[in-house]
């Protein structure tokens, strides 16, 4: 974070300043920043946060290396294309939170977009339609258009063939565009909160599906237990993402009964007890390293009407940071959640904590969530050994993970990263069996054990101490796109999620070990996953069985 004073005066230039960041309210750009000795080098520009409104028409002339520029949570009621059509290097901009309406024209019937534009975020506006010109944007790779207005999308965006990543959760979208479902390179999408969509928020009601099927605020609040807020103990941050914190705690009082089930680890973890339904198991006797192809049986509906924690039971509590993140709801995520019910390389929910305003919860917690919403999730603690297998897209990488390059002499041996690729394939084909999409199959989600660590409680079996588990976290993107027996939506969205899954087949090549007979194998199953005519991807089921015969083999 950068000093205005400190700019005005003089005390950046000359610096070879590549990033600044000013956060003190602007009414506009601070003429000092085009500067020559500050404007040569600067390639990142935040002014998030300043209530700037408006942008220099000759923003690019001033600033020729700018790569990437926020002006989230400002005043830009129209997007600026005026400015940054003529920002020749601009791959990544963000317009969060604006209350933004409509579009510049540059012309009299045109809208400009930066022509390398890769990155392209304006979440959180009031934009009813996108410019059929955004599909000049043949590098653009990852769009975030969640929390708008729009009923449809241009068809000219099909000309985007390098798109990857498109989130529009929580919009007006009728049905998606026929074009959608057939583009080759998009892994990685949510719908969530869409009247096309299964579940429709409690404001949007329009979808047409009985309402039995839909998944509301309502819904909620009787199927997902609840957990009083003042009977949870929090501790300390784990860690936080997109849509919330999520900090360690334990239940200070409550039931004494607990359903235990035998953890990845060989440690007892907390699981659902249920009154009033027998659709969900109390325990689970799966052996954790059977990961790959076994499941928890549940109904289609798993809902349950009370939780049993026991008192100074150890829990995960996610408190969602508001109403809107750049992948959907707290509501969607939540019946994602429910919906998915109980799988071994799931995380498992146990309910959910939500207050009133008048109710005396923690500040702190109160602050992570503005008024719009305000509760969370409480889930079960994974065991310290469990280690996020990758880091999120650095600006650069766009929608691909990155990994930590110190750890090249650390390859995965084979059956670990066939055991990873399994379980994974596993929970998604349980999920799309449920018609979920995940949304978000990244590395980045998925945490991973190599075995139980000294002290465990856990089988004395070698091979079961040497055994990799994988869990895959995190529904903040997922859309349930299968309740209500829905046939409008082909099921050729699993297959764009078979795309994901070959990413991380790749992710998980580059982390292996070598060993050329198992590596071709995988390389053939990638090809199979990544073939531009999505229809002949190959189902997660097929994967799963692909990959059990592998495991059988190697």
């Amino acid at each position: 974070m950068h000093d205005l004073a400190t700019l005005r005066a003089g005390g950046y230039r000359d610096a070879g300043l590549t990033k600044l960041k000013l956060t003190e309210p602007l009414d506009e750009c601070p003429p000092e920043m085009f500067d020559v000795g500050i404007a040569s080098t600067l390639e990142i520009l935040d002014l998030s946060g300043t209530g700037l409104a408006a942008l220099p028409a000759d923003l690019g002339t001033r600033l020729p290396r700018l790569r990437i520029a926020f002006f989230s949570n400002c005043k830009f009621t129209t997007f600026p294309s005026v400015a940054l059509a003529g920002v020749r290097r601009l791959e990544m901009v963000a317009f969060r939170n604006n209350g933004m309406q409509g579009f510049d024209k540059t012309s009299a019937d045109d809208v400009a977009f930066p022509p390398e534009l890769r990155w392209l975020i304006l979440t959180d506006n009031r934009l009813t339609h996108i410019p059929a010109s955004i599909g000049r944007c043949k590098r653009l790779e990852k769009c975030m258009l969640a929390g708008n207005q729009l009923e449809g999308l241009p068809d000219a965006m099909a000309s985007c063939q390098n798109l990857t990543l498109l989130r529009l959760a929580a919009n007006k979208l009728q049905t998606l565009p026929p074009w959608l479902l057939t583009m080759p390179k998009l892994a990685f999408l949510s719908f969530a909160g869409n009247p096309c969509s299964s579940n429709v928020s409690s404001h949007d009601t329009s979808s047409g599906l009985p309402q039995s099927t839909l998944i509301t605020s309502s819904t909620l609040q009787s199927t997902l237990p609840h957990v009083d807020w003042n009977e949870i103990e929090i501790h300390h941050v784990l860690g936080e993402g997109a849509s919330g914190i999520i900090s360690k705690g334990t239940i200070r009082s409550g039931n004494t009964s607990v359903a235990a089930s035998r953890g990845p680890s060989g440690t007892a973890t907390p699981a659902l007890s249920i009154s009033g339904s027998s659709d969900l198991p109390t325990s689970s006797s799966l052996s954790p390293f059977f990961a790959s192809t076994a499941a928890t049986s549940a109904s289609d509906s798993p809902l349950s009407s009370s939780l049993a924690l026991s008192a100074s039971t150890p829990v995960a509590v996610k408190i969602f940071r508001g109403a809107l993140t750049s992948d959907g709801t707290p509501y969607d995520e939540m019946a994602a959640c429910l919906a998915a019910g109980q799988h071994v390389n799931l995380v498992q929910v146990h309910g959910q904590v939500r207050w009133s305003e008048d109710e005396d919860a923690d500040e702190n917690a109160k602050k992570a969530s503005p008024p719009a919403f305000r509760g969370g999730l409480i889930m079960e603690l994974i065991p310290p050994q469990y280690r996020v297998l990758g880091q999120p897209p650095s600006f650069d990488s766009c929608t691909r993970d990155c990994f930590d390059s110190s750890l090249a002499d650390s390859r995965l041996p084979v059956s670990a990263a066939l055991a990873i690729l399994s379980g994974v394939a596993s929970a998604a084909a349980h999920l799309h069996d449920r018609g979920i999409a995940h949304g978000d199959l990244y590395a980045h989600n998925i945490l991973v054990s190599h075995g139980a660590s000294a002290g465990d409680n856990a089988s004395d079996d070698k091979d079961a101490k040497d055994a990799t588990h994988a869990i895959l976290s995190d529904f903040g993107a997922a859309t349930l796109y299968g309740l209500g027996g829905r046939s409008d939506i082909p099921t050729d969205l699993e297959k764009l999620e078979v795309l994901a899954f070959a990413h991380l087949i790749d992710d998980v090549l580059g982390l292996m070990s070598e060993e050329p007979t198992v590596r071709q194998q995988l390389l053939v199953l990638h090809q199979q996953c990544i073939v531009p005519d999505v229809a002949k991807r190959p189902t997660f089921s097929m994967l799963v069985s692909e990959l059990a015969t592998l495991q059988a083999s190697a």
